[in-house]
Parts: structure tokens; sequence; C-alpha cells
């Protein structure tokens, strides 16, 4: 069975574009596949569906492995997979706020500022007691 497989099923059964990845550390011997940013939202998978999907999976004896879904992921067992060719879906941008535009550039800190001032007035044509 391949990753795009499963994939595919689930867009069709629920309508859900989903990310998938192989696990690292002690869950090294899965792969999680989870619903991606879609609609505005990060949607969850229908709780009945997950519990009766997650059981066409078989465990992996030989290191533990046992398929879990919840309904923001589903964790099956790497065994299951002969193919880790996942669908790339295109992504969707999550809105910015309106007031999250570029800062307006300061001149400096107060120090470079004083730092600055001074090294003009040396620079500066004025005479000896006219200066401060």
């Amino acid at each position: 069975m391949k990753v795009s497989e499963i994939q595919q099923a689930i867009f069709e059964q629920t309508g859900l574009k989903t990310s998938f990845k192989k696990m690292t550390g002690s869950m090294k011997y899965h792969v999680k596949i989870w619903p991606i940013f879609q609609g505005g939202e990060y949607p969850n998978f229908p709780f009945e569906w997950v519990r009766e999907f997650a059981k066409q999976f078989k465990p992996d004896l030989a290191y533990d492995c046992f398929p879990y879904g919840s309904t923001t992921e589903l964790n099956i067992p790497a065994a299951n997979f002969t193919e880790f060719d996942a669908i790339v879906y295109k992504k969707e941008s999550k809105p910015k706020p309106i007031d999250n535009g570029k800062p307006v550039k300061g001149w400096g800190s107060k120090n470079s500022q004083m730092r600055l001032d001074k090294a003009s007035r040396r620079a500066a044509k004025i005479p000896l007691w006219q200066r401060q």
C-alpha cells in the first residue's frame, strides 16, 4: 500500500487534504498523517470515521507499533506501506493581520544618535565661542 493511496482515500471520504511525515525517535516505526491548513482553519478528522479507518491497518508486533488515530492525526505503523510517495498539496497561507506591516525604520538608538551629534559638531565649521 502506498501513502498516496491512503491520502487519496482520506480526501475522498472526508474531503480533507493531508500531509505526511515519517516519525523519528521513539516513534520511528510510525508514519504520521494529519490534515493541513485549509478553509481558514486547521480541520479535524470526524471522530467515528477515524476509529473505523484506523482498524484497517495491521500492528507491527516486531517493534510494538500499533495504529493510533485521533481527530487531529493518524499514526500508522510504517510496515503497512510499501512506498512513501506522498501527495504534496498546494498550501494555503494563513491570513495576516492588517497591522502586521513592516515597521517604520527608525534613526537608531538614543546612544547612536548622541554619537552622531557629537561627530557632526566636530566636523562642522563652527567658531569655538559658539560651540557648547
